[in-house]
């Protein structure tokens, strides 16, 4: 199915994005964010052509570990081999086109179709067509293994973040990341250990996680958290002190190195640092975004990324997880710090709905953002070359990505 939405991304609408002028441009329409139509056609021309973060190497931990996933709609497997690879298979046995694997699994051999018995090992290839042609092992009229085993989905990981791409077609993986991929090599993120995920649903559009990359809201959504504007800009220059950077797929937030030390930010909490293989006070990036739905927060002792499914216009599921260094996970001197980087983005009592945590107060606001969308006076959205250089180029690079 082609959808047409010519009728959303008019020329005028394009040309008001992209007016040299920051201060004089105009944001996308009200209805890129409500519109069925729009979020099919980003199902079809958008996620399939990018390298789309889909879950976390740690919820496939060991050998023989298996989940059931659906992506865009389409149900897939993320598996690891004996061998401890990471695969994503297409969830669809070969013969009569049946659901492969139904629930999580451990320990797992290989997969067993449960219609009539065709056998795949963790890597997707065929291993068995039990009585085929009526013999137990099939040997009188053999199904050729290497065209029936389930379909492979080009995938790859980067940091613990699993990622696919759909068409194929996308660069490879490293060259998609480009300049954050550099900007954090520094770090040794393969040895660090997961403590713990989340995962929720809010009723916001997708994009308005990605439009939220920026500092200029910080004072008046996080509240108890970042309290000063001071914090945030030069009140007498006007500069902030966050770099804003938008490179081909990725868009990161540096400190200046200018922004005041508060003995309050409570960003110690006793932890030991991120490993790094190499200059440990290398100043990087601390809050990334991979284009078009993976954030990747950087802290002194806690790394935290985050996966954004869109479900619907309105509703989006975040997993998200916390990964610290060796010996911090499990470790009962620790528990008062790990407790404490986890209250800081989920609240004291870690419930969404507190709204004292900085991921629950980042959605509540995408969700006021979403409801507004029912107005025709949301078309005149605006941005701030101060602060929004990065919304406007998310905002331009989904409808580039779209052929726009």
């Amino acid at each position: 199915m082609s959808v047409n939405i010519d009728n959303l991304l008019t020329d005028d609408v394009l040309k008001g994005l992209r007016n040299p002028v920051l201060d004089d441009a105009r944001g996308l329409p009200a209805a890129i964010y409500t519109s069925e139509e729009f979020f099919a056609a980003e199902q079809e021309s958008l996620f399939p052509s990018t390298w789309m973060g889909i879950a976390f190497d740690s919820q496939v931990p060991e050998p023989g570990d298996a989940i059931p996933l659906t992506v865009l709609g389409l149900p897939m497997i993320l598996s690891r081999d004996s061998s401890g690879q990471i695969h994503v298979l297409h969830n669809v046995c070969r013969h009569r086109a049946t659901i492969v694997l139904e629930k999580p699994c451990s320990g797992q051999q290989n997969f067993k179709c449960p219609y009539h018995g065709w056998a795949y090992d963790l890597d997707g290839k065929l291993i068995a067509t039990p009585f085929w042609d009526g013999t137990p092992k099939s040997d009188r009229k053999p199904v050729k293994a290497c065209d029936n085993g389930l379909v492979q989905v080009r995938s790859g990981v980067w940091n613990h973040i699993v990622f696919v791409n759909l068409d194929g077609k996308a660069p490879e993986l490293k060259d998609y990341l480009g300049p954050m991929d550099k900007e954090l090599e520094h770090y040794d993120f393969d040895c660090l250990e997961m403590e713990h995920t989340e995962n929720w649903d809010f009723h916001a559009n997708w994009k308005l996680v990605m439009e939220n990359w920026e500092v200029y809201h910080h004072v008046w959504v996080h509240e108890g958290i970042f309290d000063r504007m001071s914090d945030e800009v030069d009140l007498d220059t006007g500069e902030p002190y966050t770099t804003m950077t938008a490179k081909t797929n990725t868009m990161m937030l540096t400190a200046t190195g200018k922004r005041p030390m508060r003995a309050d930010a409570g960003l110690d909490n006793g932890l030991p640092p991120l490993p790094t293989k190499w200059d440990p006070e290398r100043p990087t990036s601390t809050a990334n975004a991979i284009l078009p739905n993976v954030t990747a927060t950087i802290g002194r002792s806690a790394f935290a990324p985050a996966i954004y499914t869109p479900i619907g216009p309105g509703l989006t599921h975040v997993n998200m997880a916390w990964f610290f260094a060796p010996g911090v996970v499990g470790n009962s001197d620790h528990i008062k710090g790990r407790e404490a980087v986890l209250e800081r983005w989920l609240g004291k009592n870690r419930t969404l709905n507190e709204r004292t945590g900085i991921r629950s107060q980042d959605h509540r606001c995408m969700e006021l953002q979403q409801q507004a969308r029912s107005s025709p006076i949301a078309d005149d959205v605006k941005f701030s070359t101060t602060w929004e250089g990065n919304v406007r180029y998310f905002q331009d690079w989904v409808v580039r990505q779209m052929g726009r």
